[in-house]
């Protein structure tokens, strides 16, 4: 058996403590060099430009464009189609004819009333004619009465003798003129009760005549009733008739509708009741003003198309089962890019009221902005460096938001944003940028 011989362990401990340092400083070399490395190599980003345009804020909501004026035709008598003169889309203006009822009765009626009124009004030249007649027997009447009462008077005076005189008049022929002036008296009654008589009939025949009138008016307004117009101008939007159709007050005939004369009503929730009324007035938070309430609308049925619209006004109440308010606005049918495409009654629209703006906002993309907590910040690139900056958000839209620095910083149109490669970016690290293709 063979034996090795045992290093002395003082030899063993020399040999290590010999390595060792050689052995340090490869290691500390070799982090050397990769910490080089890593200082050396920049962070990638893409930035986009800081821009300065007007935003907005605003509120979104959607609702059903309808006319002002969309009213439903019902016949306001009953009877058989024997026309119709209008077909859905055409254009008609108030009081124009849509449909003929059958008419015959109602023609009746105005002829028959129409012949009471001829009856009518020949009698009254024959009603005058008498009351004169009577007039005149009333005024023969009193001048033989006038006549009867002087021939007795000279007759009583003749009948009284005195002294040597002696009565001229029998008593007899006395009586007899007595009697003559009664008589004549009795017929100044009766003519002047002929006379109110004469004139009671007069008046009871103008009665008459009147109410002839009024009959022909009536059977006039009957036979205007069987012909269906149009109440005001617009649009024929739905026809519900057909000729041989039997009608009733009750039976929906068409609907009518102005395209020209748009509105969409939509509710709000009461706290906002102060904001509307005061841009109503002209005299919003911010000198908004009616302006700052400006109407925006898309509809689906067009997509790209936007139409303008004013708020008109708003409900002065609440209603209490929602708690919203109603609010109208006006809209303009046509697109602004596109007089073609219009909207119609009936369309559903996004509608986008602006409530505040302002013009000159810095904007940046909303990739560049990063949230933490209550703190925001945006990076900007500056050489190859990315500064970091803590700001306030403004207004937003969909496409950015407005920004404004804080703690004394500055901001500037043009700046570039870092708004790729920012979640773990740190202020002035070396970056290695390129712009957005956006």
């Amino acid at each position: 058996m063979t034996v090795r011989p045992r290093r002395p362990l003082a030899t063993s401990l020399a040999l290590l403590l010999a390595l060792a340092p050689a052995c340090t400083k490869e290691a500390a070399a070799e982090t050397e060099e990769l910490s080089g490395a890593k200082a050396r190599e920049a962070v990638r980003v893409v930035t986009e430009t800081l821009v300065q345009r007007e935003v907005v804020r605003k509120l979104e909501t959607s609702t059903r464009v309808e006319s002002e004026s969309g009213v439903q035709v019902f016949p306001r008598a009953s009877g058989v189609v024997t026309a119709v003169s209008v077909e859905e889309g055409d254009v008609v203006a108030a009081g124009a004819m849509l449909a003929q009822l059958d008419d015959r009765d109602a023609r009746l009626r105005l002829d028959d009333a129409r012949a009471q009124l001829v009856d009518a009004e020949s009698s009254r030249p024959k009603l005058k004619l008498a009351v004169r007649e009577t007039q005149a027997r009333l005024d023969a009447a009193r001048r033989t009465a006038e006549q009867a009462r002087r021939d007795h008077e000279r007759n009583l005076a003749l009948s009284e003798g005195g002294g040597d005189r002696p009565a001229l008049i029998s008593s007899k022929d006395l009586e007899a003129s007595q009697l003559a002036q009664d008589r004549s008296l009795a017929d100044v009654g009766q003519a002047e009760l002929a006379l109110e008589r004469a004139r009671v009939e007069e008046q009871n025949g103008e009665t008459a005549l009147a109410r002839t009138r009024v009959a022909v008016e009536r059977a006039e307004l009957e036979l205007s009733y069987t012909r269906i117009v149009a109440p005001v101008a617009g649009v024929i939007a739905e026809r519900a008739i057909k000729v041989g159709d039997s009608l009733s007050p009750s039976t929906l005939c068409f609907a009518l509708t102005d395209p020209e004369r748009l509105r969409a009503v939509f509710y709000r929730p009461q706290r906002e009741l102060e904001m509307f009324r005061a841009a109503l007035k002209g005299s919003g938070a911010g000198a908004s003003g009616v302006a700052e309430l400006a109407v925006r609308a898309t509809a689906e049925a067009m997509p790209g198309k936007e139409f303008q619209g004013t708020i008109e006004r708003v409900a002065p109440t609440i209603d209490a089962a929602s708690g919203n308010f109603r609010v109208t606005a006006r809209m303009q049918p046509a697109a602004l890019s596109d007089a073609a495409a219009r909207l119609l009654p009936g369309m559903l629209v996004r509608l986008e009221i602006v409530t505040d703006r302002h013009a000159n906002a810095l904007v940046a993309p909303k990739r560049a902005v990063r949230r933490e907590g209550d703190r925001s910040t945006i990076f900007v690139v500056e050489g190859n460096r990315a500064r970091a900056i803590e700001i306030e958000e403004g207004f937003s839209d969909e496409n950015g938001v407005e920004v404004i620095a804080r703690g004394g910083a500055t901001l500037a149109p043009g700046a570039q944003v870092v708004v790729v490669g920012n979640r773990d970016l740190e202020d002035g690290a070396e970056v290695s940028s390129s712009e957005s293709a956006r």
